[in-house]
């Protein structure tokens, strides 16, 4: 018996060598022929002068320019939403009294602040269907966490809207129109901050202004088009189903959805940014 154990053991010993023999030629080759480099994004980002000027520079013409087109920028919006809210049967309008900046906001319908009630019937197949969404997220696991908790947020939003209109069901201080001016100035200060976001961590990478520029034309003109039809959208929803729905489109669809669509828009301008960008 122990002979066999120490037959065993030396065989174990000798595996024990081989292995480790092996293992260490293979590192050896591998530190004198592989070079790898590090993910950029784990490795140290070298500013110049240059680049900081750029991060400066840069966001302060873009916000001023943004600035100064504001104006220009919200009639753009308003008749874009006025041409598709008559094919659309949504009974936008211009006020005939400007406000403050001198600009002339929308209206629903006759008066701005009639809001669409929801019904009986809405109510009771708006819980059933959120009901289902939340019972749906409890049986949600590994690839799709992801998606398990914004359906939860979005679920128990509803809920509180459910609960604010069965107990107050006679008015709503918010009217759609109101609602649809308050995305517009959500987008616009979204458009003006990006300039200043790209600055923190885009303008500061080691790549040709022209591309930066037209990487921020880009992105800017995708919230420019995006703002008037995002309004247009939830003004559907709210117009046919009611404002039920308004919480959770303006907590939700509003200034988070937009703010993740910078999200994804500066992820794909970075993604196209050369390898030796933070060299």
């Amino acid at each position: 018996m122990s002979t066999r154990a120490n037959t065993v053991s030396a065989q174990a010993r000798e595996h024990d060598r081989v292995f480790h023999k092996t293992f260490d030629a293979a590192r050896r080759a591998r530190a004198l022929r592989v070079k790898v480099r590090p993910h950029r994004a784990i490795t140290s980002l070298h500013v110049t002068p240059y680049l900081a000027t750029q991060a400066i520079i840069l966001p302060i013409l873009l916000c001023g320019l943004l600035l100064w087109a504001k104006p220009l920028l919200l009639e753009f919006w308003r008749n874009c939403i006025l041409f598709w809210s008559a094919r659309l049967d949504l009974p936008f309008s211009l006020a005939s009294r400007a406000n403050e900046a001198g600009q002339f906001p929308l209206l629903m319908g006759v008066v701005s602040e009639g809001s669409p009630m929801p019904g009986p019937t809405t109510m009771v197949v708006t819980a059933l269907v959120t009901l289902a969404a939340f019972a749906l997220s409890l049986r949600m696991k590994d690839a799709q966490l992801p998606l398990k908790y914004p359906i939860r947020i979005v679920c128990v939003l509803q809920f509180v809207a459910l609960g604010y209109f069965w107990f107050s069901s006679t008015e709503f201080p918010y009217s759609i129109a109101r609602h649809s001016e308050e995305l517009m100035t959500i987008g616009y200060g979204v458009m003006v901050a990006t300039p200043v976001m790209l600055a923190m961590g885009y303008y500061i990478l080691n790549q040709s202004l022209v591309i930066k520029l037209l990487h921020t034309v880009l992105i800017l003109a995708f919230f420019a088009i995006l703002i008037p039809h995002q309004v247009l959208v939830q003004a559907f929803i709210m117009q046919h189903l009611s404002v039920l729905f308004m919480p959770v489109l303006y907590i939700c669809f509003g200034a988070v959805f937009d703010a993740l669509i910078f999200v994804a828009l500066y992820s794909w301008a970075v993604s196209n940014a050369p390898l030796d960008a933070t060299n």
